[in-house]
C-alpha cells in the first residue's frame, strides 16, 4: 500500500485545508478577547457574532440559539444538566444505547438520586416510540437521545420523539454529534436542545456547539464572567470557534452530494465483502446514516482483526478503550442482545466525504486476505 487508509471517522475526522487557513488567521492576530471594549476586543466580537449566525443560518435557527462549547462532551452535559432542578423529583428518559458521554452523565445522576429509565433498544438499534410512550411517568421531565448511534449508524425517530415530548409538555434533548455532517439537518419543534462537536465534522477539536431553543427554562453548568448570554462562562475559543463556523459553512455546498458518496461507498465495502464470499452480518438492521457499517464476523476475533488491519494500514475501530488502554467489546452492541463473542467479532468501519472509491475497494481485498488467513488459523 502507498498510503494508509483512514476508516474510523465517527471518532474523529481531519481537518479541512479551509478550516485550518480560516483558525490560523485568528491564531497569528493581534490578542483577541471577545468581552474586551477596546478596538481589539471589539473586532473579536464581530468574528464572534459572524461565526454564530453562520452556524444559526445554516440550521435556519436564530443566532442567540447557537451557544458555543468545547465540543461533544461538554455539549451533553450543558443540556442534560442544565434541563434538571436537583431540588426537584425529576424523572429522565433516555436509552441503554447511548455515547459515553450520555450514559455516563446520567448514570451520575441517577447514582445522586435522579430518577432515570434506561428504555432498551431492540435488535434493530431503534428504541420502539410505544416504549417511549409507555415509561412516561407523572414526573417525567426529560427526554434525552441520540440522533443517529455513533457505532451502528442507526437513526433514532427523531422527529417522532419530539412530538411525543410536545405532548407530553417534555423537554427533549438530542445528542446530535453523530449526525451533522453525515446529512441534511432539518430540528424539529418539540426539540428542546441537540449537542454538536468540530472535529466530527472535518472542524477543530475542542471546539462545539449547542442549539437551545429560546425561552427555553435552563441553569448554567459554568458559571463565571457571564459570556454566551451568561449560559457558559469562560473567554470564547476564538480561533477554534472560526474553525468549526468554517466547517459548517462547508457543508452547504458539500451536502447532500457527500451524503449520497459516503452512502454509495458504505454499500460498496458491504457489496464488495458479500461478493469475495465473506461471511458477515451488520449489527443494527434500522435505517442507517449513509458513513457507518459495522460488522459482525463471526468467529473472528475482533482485536486480532483490528491489529491485522492496522498493520495492513487500515484503521477502523472496535468497541472503545477503557482507561488501561485494553480494547472492550461494545457496551451499545451488548445492550442490542449481541453475545460477548459477537461484539469481540464486530468492526466499525466509518467514512468522510474524503473517503474514494480506491480506497474502499482496496479495503475489500485486504479483509478478505486476512479474514481467510484468520479463519485457515
Amino acid at each position: 500500500m502507498k498510503s494508509r487508509i483512514y476508516l474510523d471517522n465517527n471518532a474523529t475526522t481531519g481537518v479541512d485545508p479551509l478550516v485550518a487557513k480560516a483558525m490560523y488567521a485568528h491564531l497569528t492576530t493581534t490578542p483577541e478577547n471577545p468581552s474586551s471594549i477596546h478596538f481589539f476586543g471589539q473586532e473579536a466580537k464581530k468574528a464572534l457574532l459572524k461565526a454564530r449566525k453562520t452556524i444559526a443560518d445554516y440550521l435556519q435557527i436564530q443566532p442567540q440559539e447557537v451557544l458555543f462549547t468545547s465540543g461533544g462532551t461538554e455539549s451533553m452535559n450543558f443540556l442534560i444538566r442544565g434541563c434538571i432542578d436537583p431540588k426537584v423529583k425529576s424523572h429522565i428518559i433516555t436509552s441503554n444505547i447511548e455515547h459515553a458521554c450520555v450514559d455516563t452523565t446520567l448514570q451520575n445522576l441517577s447514582s445522586n438520586g435522579c430518577d432515570v429509565t434506561f428504555l432498551p433498544a431492540d435488535a434493530s438499534g431503534v428504541v420502539p416510540l410505544e416504549t417511549i410512550r409507555s415509561a412516561i411517568q407523572p414526573h417525567t421531565k426529560l427526554l434525552v437521545f441520540s440522533a443517529v448511534n455513533s457505532e451502528t449508524g442507526v437513526k433514532q425517530e427523531i422527529a417522532n420523539i419530539a412530538k411525543i415530548a410536545q405532548e407530553h409538555n417534555l423537554l427533549f434533548v438530542v445528542d446530535g454529534v453523530a449526525w451533522l455532517g453525515k446529512e441534511e439537518i432539518s430540528i424539529p419543534p418539540g426539540v428542546t436542545g441537540i449537542g454538536f462537536s468540530g472535529h466530527k465534522i472535518h472542524g477543530p477539536k475542542g471546539a462545539g456547539f449547542v442549539f437551545l431553543r429560546t425561552k427555553s427554562k435552563f441553569k448554567p453548568l459554568i458559571t463565571g464572567g457571564g459570556q454566551e448570554f451568561g449560559l457558559r462562562s469562560g473567554t470564547e475559543n476564538l480561533p477554534g470557534i472560526v474553525g468549526l463556523s468554517k466547517a459548517v459553512s462547508l457543508l452547504s455546498s458539500e451536502l447532500p452530494q457527500a451524503s449520497t458518496r459516503m452512502k454509495t461507498l458504505r454499500d460498496a465495502l458491504e457489496n464488495g465483502l458479500k461478493q469475495k464470499g465473506i461471511h458477515f452480518f451488520v449489527n443494527g438492521s434500522g435505517p442507517r446514516i449513509g458513513n457507518t457499517s459495522n460488522l459482525l464476523f463471526p468467529n473472528i476475533d475482533g482485536e486480532t482483526l483490528l491489529i491485522q488491519l492496522d498493520l495492513a494500514g487500515i484503521a477502523a475501530s472496535l468497541g472503545s478503550a477503557c482507561s488501561s488502554g485494553a480494547l472492550e467489546p461494545s457496551r451499545i452492541l451488548r445492550n442490542m442482545g449481541l453475545s460477548y463473542t459477537q461484539a469481540r467479532s464486530s468492526l466499525r468501519f466509518s467514512l468522510s466525504r474524503w473517503t474514494t472509491e480506491e480506497e474502499i475497494l482496496q479495503t475489500v481485498d485486504i479483509l478478505d486476505k486476512i479474514i481467510q488467513n484468520l479463519r485457515l488459523i
